[in-house]
């Protein structure tokens, strides 16, 4: 790592500290604060003893890292959470659940579909049509909102964690539908698997998600389990030219799913991970202010949209904000965790590994 990184993680910390402390009541005692939650997401090779040091110097506290499972990862990954241990930080774990390569190549018909709005097709250059017999597909979101594929993601979670250490906690991320759930083509519209008649897995209730975490809790009894959840669409995303292209997602379902789906995770998770990465969702926009202003908006939405929508308020004192530490600058990173801090969440977790969100349409055939 160089020393020019070494000093921007220090800077970083800094600006964190002093959001925070701004953040607190002016009539409650420094000690009686909360430790923020200080972290960092990184793949296993992205694990390096000097990364580390530098890491921790500049005040960070736990590394979440990012499993993939596969046989060429799994003695990296190893090796990486022993650097970890040894360097005296928190391991955690981060594991991506419906976004997966694997269980879609193998059980394509598990996959969430697109059957309503056709906006998604002005994302493509060619994008199929199905015809009677035919479905599409968004390769490789398989969610945990039908039967099987909630088995299945949950044996995968399993293998994943074997024959690794007791880490003290565990992000679980994508609970929700996949990207553009009912065909508007914006990220943020994923309340559902399937939004249309063709079924080819057996739908599941609104509290999937919150049994899946419970699921997750009993294999690591002694482990944290933090469930990361991602923000719907908002208003202006309706105009033509907007992520929804037109299409009336935010007075439509996609809140009030979301809603139902949330309560029953929050009431059982006391902290919740909130998907953050401005950029990577274009979210970098005049219309929110300062530089990654969006996470003000996204935070606060924890509290407003649910009570809206006949769910209870999320305190931010109860999110740790995700924010991406990929493809940005280091000012960018600095501008986002003294965004969240000021915000009033609980902690970040800066992601330098990727947290792919992309996908492609895939015909199936489904009769």
């Amino acid at each position: 790592m160089t020393t020019r990184t070494r000093l921007t993680l220090l800077f970083v910390c800094v600006v964190a500290a002093h959001s925070a402390q701004q953040a607190a009541p002016a009539d409650e005692p420094a000690q009686q604060q909360a430790e923020p939650f200080r972290g960092a997401l990184l793949s296993a090779d992205q694990v390096s003893p000097s990364r580390l040091s530098a890491l921790q110097a500049a005040g960070i506290q736990a590394i979440a890292l990012q499993l993939r499972g596969d046989p060429d990862s799994r003695i990296t990954e190893r090796q990486a959470c022993e650097r970890i241990q040894q360097s005296n930080l928190a391991l955690y774990y981060w594991i991506e659940v419906a976004r997966c390569p694997e269980l879609a190549d193998a059980q394509p018909a598990w996959m969430a579909s697109l059957q309503g709005h056709s906006e998604w097709r002005r994302l493509f250059e060619s994008p199929p049509t199905p015809r009677d017999d035919e479905v599409v597909k968004t390769y490789p979101w398989v969610p945990i909102l039908n039967e099987e594929p909630f088995q299945g993601q949950l044996r995968r979670v399993q293998k994943l964690l074997e024959d690794r250490p007791q880490p003290k906690g565990v992000f679980l991320n994508d609970l929700q539908g996949s990207p553009s759930a009912c065909g508007c083509g914006n990220h943020f519209c994923r309340w559902t698997a399937d939004y249309g008649k063709i079924r080819t897995a057996t739908p599941l209730n609104n509290d999937a998600p919150a049994a899946f975490v419970a699921a997750v809790e009993k294999l690591l009894p002694q482990s944290t389990v933090v469930p990361v959840w991602t923000t719907e669409c908002e208003e202006h995303d309706g105009a033509k030219d907007g992520l929804c292209a037109g299409v009336g997602c935010f007075k439509g379902i996609c809140w009030k799913a979301y809603t139902q789906q949330l309560m029953p995770v929050a009431k059982r998770s006391p902290m919740l991970g909130v998907l953050l990465t401005y950029r990577e969702f274009q979210r970098d926009l005049p219309i929110y202010g300062q530089q990654a202003g969006w996470i003000t908006h996204a935070v606060k939405s924890f509290q407003t949209m649910p009570a809206i929508h006949d769910g209870d308020p999320i305190p931010s004192s109860r999110l740790i904000a995700v924010l991406q530490g990929w493809d940005v600058t280091d000012e960018q990173v600095a501008s986002q965790i003294d965004v969240a801090s000021s915000a009033g969440v609980a902690g970040y977790l800066v992601a330098y590994a990727k947290i792919e969100q992309d996908w492609q349409p895939r015909i199936l055939k489904w009769k």
